[in-house]
């Protein structure tokens, strides 16, 4: 038989020790859900952090469809060099369209024409060199200059000679000019060797200007070797600056 007053001081403590028990468990909920409502786990705080280009939480960059962004009104900068379009194109400095001409050369040639024709005086330049340029034009197409022109003062009746050396496999043209005002008939004749007594061509057209080998019928030269001719030059009325100079092209 169980002892009632023994039973009797043992539920006291029975019943301390349950309140106690559910005390901290009530205890141990109540952290559970402060924690749950305080501070942000990792997780939730690595994703309310803004991101690398300074966005603010919970906004994103504009989305970006392929499109430039608006000019505001204004035309994007030229940085091409090319004109604008819509605009007169640059005018041209001389000569056909699209191939233009050395304003240099166009001004010497005219200038020399002009003399050539009794306009007045050249401008600028050496009018000998100039007169020979122009007149190389038709008298010796598609030859070059073979070395330097030779240059001098002559009185009337004076003469200039000139030696010159002439190859095999070469043709040659010689023109003579002097300015306008000065010697007004110039007289050329190309002399053979060894005594240079005989002619190899000539030129006395009673002008200021003087061609051997014009045009389309150059000197050519049947000798395999150099041969040297003397050139004289004949100041056959007036007097002044005179100058000539060799053109040369291959066979």
């Amino acid at each position: 038989m169980i002892n009632r007053t023994h039973l009797l001081r043992t539920m006291p403590l029975f019943a301390t020790t349950g309140i106690a028990v559910l005390t901290a468990v009530a205890c141990g909920g109540g952290n559970k859900d402060a924690n749950t409502s305080g501070a942000p786990s990792a997780s939730s705080a690595a994703y309310n952090q803004p991101p690398p280009g300074g966005y603010p939480p919970g906004s994103y960059p504009p989305p970006n469809n392929g499109y430039p962004p608006p000019n505001n009104g204004y035309p994007p900068p030229n940085n091409t060099g090319a004109p604008p379009m819509g605009s007169a194109p640059p005018a041209a400095s001389g000569g056909l369209p699209g191939l233009p001409l050395d304003q240099n050369l166009l001004a010497q040639l005219a200038a020399a024409g002009n003399a050539m024709m009794g306009g007045g005086s050249i401008p600028n330049g050496d009018p000998v060199d100039l007169g020979i340029k122009a007149t190389s034009m038709t008298a010796a197409p598609g030859m070059q200059a073979d070395g330097a022109s030779v240059k001098d003062t002559l009185t009337a009746d004076g003469h200039k000679s000139v030696l010159v050396t002439l190859q095999g496999g070469k043709c040659y043209t010689f023109i003579a000019f002097s300015p306008p005002g000065q010697v007004t008939n110039v007289d050329l004749h190309l002399l053979t060797p060894p005594f240079y007594n005989m002619e190899a061509g000539h030129d006395d057209n009673n002008t200021s200007t003087a061609v051997i080998g014009k045009g389309n019928a150059p000197l050519c030269p049947f000798t395999p070797f150099p041969v040297q001719y003397k050139l004289d030059v004949h100041a056959k009325a007036g007097q002044g600056m005179i100058g000539v100079q060799m053109f040369s092209k291959n066979k």
